[in-house]
C-alpha cells in the first residue's frame, strides 16, 4: 500500500479520470449552500446534489462523464464529533455517468483505482451488493456480483446488503436514488479480527460507494423509475489519506495534522495520539482528545463556512455556524482558559488557508472576513457565558432554598431555559452541572425527557409567534408614528452595547422594543429573523424571539 498525502491523491485522482477510455470533464465544485432552488437540505452533503437535473435527463454542457472533488457538509451528528470517526466537513472524491456507461466500467475501474492506481492489494478489496427489496420489484444484484468476481474479488469478500444499508440517496427528501455497491479495505491484522462481514470497524473500512441510480423518490415516499441509468460514487478524502497513510483516525492525517500542531503549542498539551495508541489512554488524555478533535473538525468547518457566506445566527445554517463555533470555543477553553485567542484564531485560519486556499480560492479570498466573524461571535458568546453562569447559580440558590433543597438535578425547564436564553452548550450545563455536584460523573445532572419537551413546547410556541400576530392586519403604522427607520448593523456586528429604546409597547399582550439600531436580522425573503438576548445596565434579561421589518422599522418580538 502506497503512503500518499492528501496532494498525492488529488493529482492522481484528476489524472485517472482525464485520461484514456474513462475521459471525464473536470466538474467546479458547489458551494455549500445549495442552489436557492433545492428547498430539501440546509448544506450540500455530496457532489450529486448540482446534478439532479442532469441525472434525470437534462443534458450536461461538459457532457455525460464528470468527475470533482465537493465540499460537503453533513449536521446529524455533530454532538458526536470528538470521537475517532464523525466529521461534520468533508471532502467527497466523485464522479458519475448521466446515461452513459454503468455497473461494469463503474466497478471495474473503481477497483483498478484502488489497486494499480493507490496500491491497494485485490487480496485487501471487499466490497458488497444489493440484497434486492419487493417494493422496488427486484432481487439480489447477481450482475454486480458477477462482475466484481472477474475483476479479482471472490465471494468470500463479497456481502449482499439490504435496502437499510445498501440503497443510497436522494440527498433531501426525495429526488434521484438507487442500489449500490461499496468498497471496504482490509487495514490488517494490526487492526483487528479478520471477518470479511462489511461491519464499518477499525480493521475493515468503507471507502467507496457505488450507487446505480435507477429510482426517483416521490414525496409520498413511493419510488419510480428514471428515464435513463446513471452511475454517482462517493469517496472521502479524509478516510482514504487515512488508510494509505496508517493513521489511527482521520485527525491524524496531513489534513488535521497541522491543526493539531498548532493547537498543543497554544494550549499547552499534547495531542495522545501522537504518542500512543487510544487503548492506553487515561482518562484525562480520552477527555483532552476529545477536545481537540471536536476544535479541529469545528473550526475547519467553520472556515469553510464563513467562505461560502453563511453568517452566525440562530436560524437555519446561521445557527448550525454558531452551534459550532460556540462548541468548539467551550472545548478550547477546557484545554486551556487563558489562551491567546485572537492569536490562535489567526494562527489556524492562516495555516486552514495555506492547507486549503489554493483548491479553494473563497478560503484564500476572504481570510479577514473568517478570522473577524470567528472572533467576534467567540466575544459574543463570552459574554452570553458569563449571563448564563450568573443565571444558573441563581437557579442552584434557588434550588437549595426550596422545599427540597437537597434535589441533585436541573430540571428539564431550567436546563432549556440555559439554552435557550442564554445559549450554552447542553455539554456545557451538564458540566455545570458535575462542577456544582449535581449527581456523579457518569449520571445525567439534567432530566433530558423534560428538556426535549422544553424544546418542543418552545417550538409550538414559535409557530404561533409574531409572524402570525404580524400578519392579521394590525395597522403598526398607528404605533409607529415619528419613529425613523432602524439601523441595521449585524453584517458587522453580532452584539451591540449602548443602544437606545426609541418605544417600548405592547400590542394585543405582546410586548415591541423598537431600537435606533440593532444588529438582529429581521424576517425577510425567506430567511427567518435572527433571536437573542438583551441585557440591560441593571442585569436583568429579555429574550427576543422574533423580528420584523415593517417600513424599514425592526420590531423586536420579547417574551
Amino acid at each position: 500500500m502506497k503512503k500518499l498525502s492528501s496532494e498525492d491523491l488529488r493529482n492522481i485522482w484528476k489524472n485517472f479520470w482525464e485520461n484514456g477510455e474513462k475521459d471525464h470533464k473536470y466538474l467546479k465544485y458547489s458551494s455549500l449552500i445549495p442552489d436557492s432552488k433545492d428547498k430539501t437540505v440546509l448544506f450540500n452533503t455530496a457532489g450529486m446534489q448540482q446534478l439532479v437535473s442532469y441525472l434525470l435527463g437534462k443534458p450536461h454542457p461538459l457532457g455525460n462523464r464528470l468527475y470533482n472533488i465537493q465540499k460537503s457538509l453533513r449536521t446529524g451528528d455533530i454532538d458526536e464529533v470528538g470521537d475517532e470517526r464523525h466529521l461534520t466537513f468533508f471532502e467527497m472524491f466523485g464522479n458519475w455517468s448521466l446515461g452513459d456507461f454503468f455497473k461494469k466500467e463503474s466497478l471495474t475501474w473503481s477497483v483498478e483505482f484502488l489497486n494499480k492506481e493507490i496500491g491497494i492489494s485485490i487480496e485487501k478489496i471487499g466490497a458488497t451488493i444489493f440484497a434486492g427489496d419487493e417494493t422496488l420489484g427486484i432481487g439480489e444484484d447477481i450482475e454486480a456480483r458477477k462482475i466484481l468476481n472477474e475483476i479479482g474479488i471472490p465471494n468470500s469478500r463479497i456481502k449482499a446488503i439490504g435496502m437499510e444499508d445498501n440503497f443510497r440517496g436522494p440527498a433531501g427528501e426525495l429526488g434521484p436514488c438507487g442500489p449500490c455497491s461499496e468498497f471496504f479495505v482490509d487495514r490488517g491484522e494490526e487492526w483487528g479480527k479478520n471477518n470479511w462481514d462489511m461491519g464499518e470497524n477499525d480493521r475493515f473500512i468503507e471507502v467507496w460507494n457505488n450507487v446505480f441510480m435507477e429510482f426517483y423518490k416521490n414525496e409520498d415516499g413511493t419510488f419510480s423509475k428514471l428515464k435513463q441509468k446513471n452511475v454517482d460514487t462517493g469517496m472521502g478524502l479524509e478516510r482514504l489519506a487515512m488508510i494509505l497513510q496508517n493513521k489511527q483516525t482521520v485527525f491524524e492525517t496531513d489534513l488535521f495534522e497541522f491543526i493539531m500542531i498548532s493547537l498543543q503549542n497554544f494550549v499547552g498539551k499534547k495531542y495522545a495520539p501522537f504518542q500512543k495508541h487510544e487503548n492506553e489512554f487515561d482518562q484525562q488524555e480520552k477527555n483532552d482528545t476529545r477536545h481537540f478533535r471536536i476544535i479541529a473538525d469545528h473550526i475547519r468547518t467553520a472556515i469553510f463556512m464563513i467562505g461560502d457566506g453563511v453568517i452566525a445566527s440562530n436560524d437555519g445554517r446561521g445557527y448550525v455556524l454558531r452551534r459550532l463555533i460556540r462548541r468548539f470555543y467551550y472545548s478550547l477553553i477546557s484545554l486551556n482558559e487563558n489562551i491567546k485567542l485572537d492569536d490562535f484564531i489567526n494562527d489556524l485560519v492562516n495555516k486552514v488557508n495555506q492547507k486549503y486556499g489554493t483548491y479553494y480560492i473563497e478560503i484564500s479570498n476572504g481570510v479577514n472576513n473568517i478570522i473577524s466573524s470567528i472572533l467576534n461571535e467567540i466575544y459574543q458568546f463570552q459574554k452570553t457565558i458569563n449571563n448564563g453562569i450568573r443565571e444558573f447559580e441563581k437557579i442552584v440558590k434557588e434550588i437549595k432554598n426550596s422545599d427540597n433543597p437537597n434535589r441533585n438535578y436541573l430540571t428539564g425547564e431550567e436546563a432549556f431555559k440555559l439554552y435557550d436564553t442564554y445559549g450554552l452548550p447542553v455539554d456545557m450545563i451538564e458540566e455545570l452541572a458535575f462542577q456544582t455536584g449535581f449527581s456523579e460523573k457518569g449520571l445525567n445532572p439534567v432530566s433530558f425527557i423534560e428538556f426535549e419537551k422544553a424544546m418542543e413546547k418552545a417550538r409550538e410556541k414559535s409557530r404561533k409567534s409574531s409572524k402570525d400576530m404580524f400578519k392579521r392586519g394590525i395597522d403598526w403604522a398607528k404605533y409607529l408614528d415619528g419613529i425613523s427607520p432602524t439601523e441595521f448593523v449585524g453584517y458587522e456586528n453580532l452584539e451591540l452595547e449602548g443602544i437606545k429604546i426609541l418605544k417600548d409597547f405592547e400590542v394585543n399582550g405582546q410586548r415591541v422594543i423598537i431600537f435606533d439600531k440593532t444588529p438582529f436580522y429581521a424576517e425577510s425573503g425567506g430567511q427567518t429573523s435572527d433571536i437573542g438576548i438583551l441585557e440591560f445596565d441593571d442585569n436583568n434579561v429579555l429574550n427576543i424571539y422574533e423580528v420584523q421589518n415593517y417600513s424599514g422599522v425592526f420590531l423586536h418580538f420579547i417574551k
